[in-house]
């Protein structure tokens, strides 16, 4: 399986066992992962990994909801995959529910099986397709971790203390040696499937430590990613910026609670005539993922006007009011066959920019977008404003949105309308915790989300969403409540980075 034309994305689904695999997990998410988002990144490509392993709450293990979105969230991820194996077996569900087998046969032939074996069942064994695309890693049998307090049984398939307190010495150790032969039958399976053609390499095993496993992680997918999307297969200039735009619509699109309120005063701007439209908020408080969704949502009608978005802050050339210019310029003779000079001079492009709206706007609708105009580089005197026409053609429907300095000063200047995007209500913010988490295949328990959302700072979008971020990375479920006091310290977004970056030296 390849990926489809024009689809540049890799999310990979991360399978293994919980309780020995933290070490693990912390290497990968907060050193190797980044380091292959970086890469992707250059390629013109979008990142994203899913490993479930702390995102599944008690309610979910007793609802019997885990396998399902495991099996979920692979399909979401094919054909990526990596699965790590050390000397533990893995949780095994006391049943599957019913519905699930109806829809997924093969699970009738599986019971009994712990979920890291059906994972690796469903996301590579019984899909030959994976082959190109599905790396599986064996820890040293003889590792143990460098904290004497962690018990063996951590790392080892023994008889739990409950099995001795519910069955009885003898049969807890019965259990536990079955465990024992079904991952060591799990494993040669896995070795098996590199000759019978399943897999299209064999399982890299005894990795010493953590830090090696990340280097061979990272070495193998860094080899995918260049296969897959080589040096010099970025799209063209205007493409890729496009491409990184949408890319960042995207990443706002999908952690949103939509604002029925808002989202009718755009829709009552972009269908009308008059002046452009303000959007003002605080910082952090929406105003890109309001505008974001809202493109999104009209990109998505049959036959909708042209749209051009731009996010001042989202690309490095973003900044710079001379490149978001001639990027527009540049989708406007794209879009209508213009044949519009781009100038290089600064006062010829503004000239060029105010004769291209009206050219373009002669041929057609537009919606211009245009987020974050705070954050446009103090050249040319771009904060005050002077490259934007005071005066567009109606077919322009424009939106803008500012902080308070000197942007806002400019706008208000010319008396345009304004739209104010206010903090995120209780609710509001009980719906977006999911939501968010929902990416990465995890979850909060009730208790957790409720004392989120109830935090005052928690009104602000990006706080919930830098914090849910953080907690999504953090690797011991055992410790989250106290990784929430610690971050919970943090009265705003400034002082909350402030903890990220503390954790980031560390």
């Amino acid at each position: 399986m390849t990926p489809e034309s024009g689809h540049r994305v890799i999310r990979v689904f991360i399978s293994s066992t919980f309780r020995d695999m933290r070490e693990e997990r912390e290497e990968l998410v907060k050193r190797v992962f980044p380091a292959l988002r970086k890469l992707c990144e250059s390629r013109g490509v979008t990142w994203g990994e899913v490993d479930l392993r702390w995102g599944i709450t008690d309610e979910q293990k007793a609802e019997g909801k885990v396998l399902p979105l495991c099996l979920a969230e692979i399909k979401n991820c094919r054909p990526y995959f990596i699965g790590i194996l050390g000397e533990r077996y893995g949780w095994i569900p006391q049943a599957i529910p019913p519905d699930l087998i109806e829809s997924e046969s093969w699970l009738s032939e599986h019971k009994e099986r712990s979920v890291t074996e059906l994972e690796i069942l469903h996301g590579v064994l019984n899909n030959p397709e994976m082959a190109g695309h599905a790396f599986f890693y064996f820890r040293d049998p003889g590792y143990r971790p460098t904290d004497s307090k962690s018990p063996i049984g951590d790392y080892v398939e023994l008889p739990e203390a409950d099995e001795f307190a519910a069955l009885g010495e003898a049969e807890a150790v019965v259990r536990a040696k079955a465990r024992r032969h079904k991952l060591a039958e799990l494993k040669e399976k896995i070795r098996l499937a590199y000759p019978d053609g399943k897999i299209s390499r064999p399982p890299r095993e005894n990795y010493p430590d953590p830090k090696t496993l990340g280097e061979w992680i990272q070495s193998d997918l860094e080899k995918l990613i260049n296969g897959l999307f080589p040096e010099g297969s970025q799209p063209d200039p205007l493409d890729r910026e496009a491409q990184e735009h949408a890319a960042f619509r995207r990443s706002r699109a999908g952690v949103y609670v939509e604002r029925k309120e808002l989202f009718a005063a755009l829709d009552a701007h972009a269908a009308g005539e008059g002046p452009p439209l303000v959007v003002l908020g605080e910082s952090g408080g929406g105003k890109s993922a309001l505008l974001a969704n809202w493109v999104a949502r009209q990109m998505a009608d049959i036959t909708p006007p042209l749209i051009l978005d731009h996010y001042i802050g989202a690309t490095p050339a973003s900044t710079d009011w001379e490149n978001m210019v001639r990027r527009i310029l540049g989708e406007l003779n794209r879009h209508f066959d213009l044949k519009l000079e781009i100038p290089d001079k600064p006062d010829a492009l503004r000239m060029a920019f105010a004769n291209g709206l009206y050219r373009a706007a002669a041929s057609g609708r537009i919606i211009l977008v245009l987020d974050g105009l705070n954050q446009l580089e103090d050249r040319d005197q771009a904060p005050d404003l002077p490259w934007l026409p005071p005066e567009l053609p109606q077919k322009v429907r424009l939106v803008l949105s500012t902080l308070t300095g000197r942007s806002w000063e400019a706008l208000k200047e010319r008396l345009w309308p304004t739209l104010e995007v206010n903090p995120l209500s209780i609710p509001e913010r009980l719906d977006l915790i999911p939501h968010y988490l929902m990416q990465y295949g995890k979850a909060l328990n009730p208790v957790r989300s409720q004392r989120l959302a109830k935090a005052a700072q928690a009104a602000n979008p990006l706080y919930l969403r830098v914090l849910l971020e953080e907690l999504r990375q953090w690797g011991d479920h055992d410790t989250l409540d106290d990784r929430i006091d610690h971050y919970l310290e943090a009265s705003g977004p400034r002082e909350l980075y402030e903890k990220v970056l503390e954790r980031w030296e560390g």
